[in-house]
């Protein structure tokens, strides 16, 4: 399988349950990704819409659970870039089913570039915050 993106150690946390999840997101990216390069563009949509949708609000629910745990200052903003994410992946779902597979493809490589910014600097913020709480 050509993976459209790797997980490597540079985008995890540190927090064992977020690298999990954030590997898990990124497996079924790449997953959707294979599926659209086998020419299952049905299922690949399918896919994208139910199995990753689902996991994105688990992840994210997961996400701001604990955030609110730690008490994270930011966590309000925190949840507000979730909602705008949540906001554009339902918009999105829709155009891909009718678009064509370079459209799905461009759509699959920003929502990549959308979740490994995410976790490469606003994740990463809470993760500082994180263990800068724990040496106190």
């Amino acid at each position: 399988m050509a993976n459209l993106f790797n997980f490597d150690d540079e985008f995890k946390l540190g927090i064992e349950a977020a690298d999990i999840e954030h590997s898990g997101l990124v497996d079924m990216l790449n997953t959707t990704h294979e599926l659209l390069r086998e020419g299952k563009r049905e299922e690949a949509h399918t896919y994208f819409n139910k199995t990753l949708g689902l996991y994105v609000h688990e992840h994210f629910t997961n996400e701001e659970t604990f955030l609110e745990s730690i008490k994270y200052p930011d966590l309000e903003n925190h949840k507000k870039i979730h909602a705008n994410f949540r906001k554009s992946f339902e918009e999105l779902v829709p155009k891909i089913k009718s678009a064509d597979n370079a459209a799905f493809r461009q759509a699959l490589a920003d929502t990549f570039a959308w979740i490994i910014n995410h976790i490469g600097k606003t994740d990463k913020k809470y993760a500082k915050f994180y263990f800068e709480k724990q040496v106190e």
